[in-house]
């Protein structure tokens, strides 16, 4: 079936400490659970395949130099899509997806774009954003050092509940930004206002 298919190029392809499979698999998971307390109807194919794919752009052979990374993903998932057995009437959703599932991103219209952007907002915030930051500490420009990596858990806790769309992920956002206040918090009282980082 597709299903494995998909996981077994994605596996093999996406390797990294924040922007792997397990972001992958928690992203699709999110946008199954929004979906669910919302009470709306969503293409479970659509959230899958975009779930898995919308950071496929970032990653070696589908990364392009000079192009952002949702856009790239949004073509390469054209090709990985209809070499795994993908229905391909559904192609353009998932692309669509993909393209705006940025935090920076405006979303298309149809609920698995909606879903998967804020599924994929939610994950850059709360407990799993602050380990998905420190992760990268030193190997991306948006942490090349720890104080630099507090900046950006500050600069997410205070930014990305705002951009969320629906609801749910906004109660969600809210929660998981109480999570981030707390561990910053506890993280000034141990390390002189965070001067000794």
């Amino acid at each position: 079936m597709w299903q494995e298919k998909l996981t077994f190029v994605v596996g093999r392809t996406c390797i990294h400490p924040a922007w792997g499979m397990p972001h992958f698999a928690r992203v699709y998971e999110t946008a199954q659970q929004l979906t669910a307390a919302e009470n709306h109807p969503a293409d479970d194919d659509v959230l899958l395949a975009a779930g898995y794919l919308h950071d496929i752009g970032a990653f070696e052979p589908y990364r392009l130099e000079g192009v952002d990374h949702a856009e790239q993903s949004a073509v390469a998932c054209e090709e990985i899509l209809g070499a795994i057995g993908f229905p391909s009437e559904k192609i353009s959703l998932v692309q669509d997806a993909i393209r705006g599932h940025m935090f920076y991103s405006q979303p298309a219209d149809e609920w698995e774009a909606i879903v998967l952007h804020d599924a994929d907002t939610l994950d850059f915030l709360g407990m799993v954003g602050i380990m998905r930051i420190f992760a990268i500490v030193g190997r991306d420009d948006w942490a090349p050092d720890l104080p630099s990596a507090v900046r950006r858990i500050q600069k997410f806790m205070q930014d990305l509940p705002g951009a969320l769309h629906t609801e749910t992920a906004r109660e969600w956002g809210e929660q998981r930004k109480g999570e981030m206040e707390e561990f910053l918090r506890k993280l000034a009282d141990e390390t002189v206002n965070l001067t000794a980082l």
